[in-house]
């Protein structure tokens, strides 16, 4: 009876290994990484997703660099279907709005998975995905008036603001809440709590720091508006020769 149990889980676990495809490899991790997925990607974790021994991802990821590039290029992609889907006939000679779009997408789709983000935002994948986002960048900015290497420069400007904020805001999702808590109050209590008589400036604008310490979506929109205003007076010292 037991030589017959053991024989059934051994089959068991043979089927689940051979069902293990790089897929339902990147499916797992992608599920792993999301905010309920624990928060944390290791070998250990994705076999317990999986339902099959850790070193059966490494048949499909020599390691898990290859693993997390993997895992960075469906994010680019998704990023580039989410912007194509928030304006479906193109950047149509809005170039502020296509790169606001742009940057939007990235950021939401990254920040799906906290995660990826903390891992792979500083990575270049040069998958189709990035290379012809980069290539439609350049372009809408190289039509609105840029040359087209001041284009390429503006566009990796935007590229790089985007993945620094985001990579950010995620890993600062990552912090316990007792530790998130404890940095709020370190702008509401003791921020508020300086004299005035010697930081009026700070006293006079702690309230609204204290708002934006709680909202990374509005500083992130804040600090793009801020750039993509940079961006239009360059086209238009481009335009005036």
């Amino acid at each position: 009876m037991k030589a017959r149990v053991a024989q059934q889980a051994e089959q068991s676990t043979s089927k689940r290994r051979a069902a293990l495809t790089r897929e339902s490899i990147l499916e797992a991790a992608l599920r792993v990484c999301a905010p309920e997925g624990g928060g944390q990607l290791t070998f250990s974790r994705l076999g317990k997703e999986l339902g099959a021994d850790p070193t059966a991802v490494y048949r499909h990821f020599r390691d898990k660099d290859e693993l997390v590039l993997a895992l960075t290029e469906l994010t680019v992609a998704e990023g580039v279907e989410l912007a194509r889907a928030t304006l479906p006939d193109g950047p149509s000679g809005d170039w502020r709005g296509w790169l606001t779009v742009t940057a939007e997408s990235i950021r939401a789709s990254y920040l799906a998975r906290p995660v990826v983000a903390v891992l792979a935002a500083a990575r270049t994948t040069a998958s189709p995905a990035e290379t012809s986002s980069f290539e439609q960048l350049i372009s809408v900015l190289h039509r609105a008036g840029l040359p087209v290497l001041e284009a390429a420069e503006c566009c990796r400007q935007l590229v790089d603001l985007t993945l620094a904020l985001t990579q950010y805001s995620a890993a600062f999702s990552a912090l316990d809440p007792a530790t998130q808590a404890k940095d709020e109050a370190a702008w509401a209590v003791k921020y508020a709590m300086l004299p005035e008589s010697e930081y009026p400036l700070l006293h006079e604008s702690t309230p609204r720091l204290t708002e934006l310490f709680r909202d990374d979506t509005e500083v992130f929109r804040m600090i793009l508006a801020t750039f993509l205003d940079g961006v239009a007076l360059r086209i238009e010292r481009t335009r005036q020769g």
